[in-house]
């Protein structure tokens, strides 16, 4: 059987004051053409992970485009975030999480798809080790 893959809206990090603050004080890992940036809530929820993505219109002009690229990632990481969210729920941690597309070229779904994965592995080999 397959683990749940849903992106549902509760999981999806729409506060200013919670992205404000990931841009003030969270860490960063870079993967072009992705920026990644995370935060250890303060906060105890039930949410292991809260995320949104990012495509500034500095990079990526038209709203078409920045639209196809949100959407991409968005499913990228719809698909590939269960280890991260079983490694947080053992260390009863929780992150804020924001992707930020980097490139004015715009990269095919695998590309994405690839980035996020280096992404959400490094984040889950990081509080793997935080754990122990």
């Amino acid at each position: 059987m397959q683990p749940n893959q849903k992106f549902p809206k509760i999981e999806k990090l729409k506060s200013n004051k919670d992205i404000d603050e990931l841009f003030a004080e969270g860490k960063s890992i870079h993967e072009n053409p992705i920026k990644a940036i995370y935060k250890l809530k303060t906060d105890k929820t039930k949410i292991t992970i809260s995320a949104t993505v990012s495509v500034p219109k500095k990079i990526q002009k038209l709203a078409v485009d920045r639209n196809l690229l949100k959407r991409r990632m968005r499913e990228a990481y719809r698909l590939n975030n269960t280890p991260l969210k079983q490694t947080l729920r053992s260390n009863n941690a929780a992150i804020n999480l924001i992707f930020i597309y980097n490139s004015k070229q715009i990269f095919d779904y695998h590309t994405i798809e690839d980035k996020i994965k280096v992404i959400l592995s490094r984040l889950n080999s990081m509080f793997k080790v935080g754990a122990e």
